[in-house]
């Protein structure tokens, strides 16, 4: 099928909003895709070249991974921001769109003529969202920094990893999507909404560093209340608890929530230790008696004999699963959050769905090559201005 073939769809409740993309990597994206999937147009802007993510390896068809994962349903435009006929097409393109999404860093979008406010003159409707790492104002604006440096930031890397190690990077970039992707996408819908009443757009300024912070809201909280921060590893729910703990088996992991009392004296009957029910939140010695007896235990048998011994038990317990298993789980491709489609080679590829809570769902098409709806798009453009809904 033709990158520019769009699979029939109903349309979303977005049907009708334009949006606009020039950001690239993770978080703009991947919260573009969000919108594309609740029925919005997204086109992205790309550099001559393209976004970088086309080039990372690795790559199915010629084409990044990241790319074709991140880009589904979306209508590429190159345009050199920087040359003059291509600034003015922008600016077309502008008038006619209802979101622009970018992860310009600040004082990028001054120099190329593209800040919020010199946007809103032009379509006062527009709705300007800008990621960052660290938002548009205040001392540390103008750092570079990836999602690691905003959960250190943050104060949440602190409380991951080990007592003895120290904190471990997390194997999901939380900062990016916490705190970059969702509150970006909520405040385009809120916009969205506040627009309809005011007639105005407004500009979002999303930083990740910023939007990790209230991720960390539990450990805030208990430090503002005057309780010692935990160390790493050493928290109430990361790994302080022996009802709260991932535990080695003979071969695997088991992550173990039982945090109620009734979900933990199922889990200790289960194991054959009954006598262990009021540990649940020992601390110290008795804490590590406690974990020790349960490892223990664990080592007799398997992760996956383990799962056998607690399905059906209400006790707060699972196997760890690996990526594969779960792009291969039956129920994730029944719900449609798991899905298959030909790379640009014609090669089944597994996607991912950006809002599998949206019941239903739109068929997107695949990533668009480079440049693909250029001439399409920017004739549209010369058209009239945007009116919110979807152009005939």
């Amino acid at each position: 099928m033709p990158a520019s073939e769009q699979r029939p769809m109903p349309d979303g409740p977005l049907a009708g909003i334009r949006v606009l993309e020039t950001a690239t990597l993770y978080p703009g994206p991947w919260a573009s895709l969000i919108l594309a999937e609740l029925g919005a147009e997204v086109i992205k802007v790309e550099p001559p070249g393209g976004d970088p993510t086309r080039h990372y390896p690795p790559h199915r068809g010629g084409v990044g991974y990241m790319f074709l994962l991140f880009n589904r349903g979306k209508r590429s435009v190159v345009l050199d921001l920087k040359a003059p006929a291509d600034h003015d097409a922008f600016l077309r393109l502008a008038r006619t769109a209802d979101v622009l999404v970018d992860s310009w860093r600040p004082g990028v979008a001054e120099r190329l003529g593209l800040a919020p406010e010199t946007l809103a003159t032009l379509n006062p409707r527009l709705i300007t969202c800008s990621i960052t790492g660290y938002g548009r104002t205040g001392p540390r604006r103008l750092l570079p920094g990836h999602d690691v440096n905003y959960e250190a930031w943050a104060g949440c890397l602190g409380l991951t990893g080990h007592p003895e190690t120290g904190p471990a990077i997390p194997a999901v970039t939380f900062a990016d999507l916490g705190g970059g992707t969702f509150p970006a996408v909520v405040g385009i819908l809120a916009a969205l909404r506040e627009r309809e009443r005011t007639g105005r757009g407004r500009h979002l300024d999303v930083g990740m560093a910023l939007g990790a912070v209230p991720l960390g809201v539990m450990a805030l909280g208990l430090a503002d209340a005057g309780i010692r921060s935990p160390g790493p590893g050493d928290g109430p729910l990361t790994g302080g608890l022996a009802n709260y703990k991932v535990y080695r088996t003979r071969r695997g992991h088991l992550a173990v929530g039982a945090l109620e009392p009734k979900f933990w004296l199922v889990f200790c009957e289960t194991l054959g230790l009954p006598e262990l029910a009021e540990d649940a939140f020992a601390m110290g010695d008795r804490r590590d008696e406690v974990v020790r007896r349960i490892e223990a235990k664990l080592a007799e048998a398997t992760a996956e004999e383990w799962e056998e011994r607690f399905r059906g038990k209400e006790t707060c317990v699972e196997r760890v699963r690996s990526p594969e298993e779960v792009l291969a789980d039956p129920w994730l491709r029944e719900l449609g959050a798991v899905f298959t489609r030909p790379d640009p080679d014609g090669i089944p590829m597994t996607h991912l769905r950006a809002l599998p809570a949206w019941p239903g769902g739109i068929d997107l098409a695949p990533a668009p090559a480079l440049g693909e709806h250029t001439a399409e798009v920017l004739r549209q453009a010369d058209g009239p201005p945007t009116t919110g809904e979807r152009p005939k």
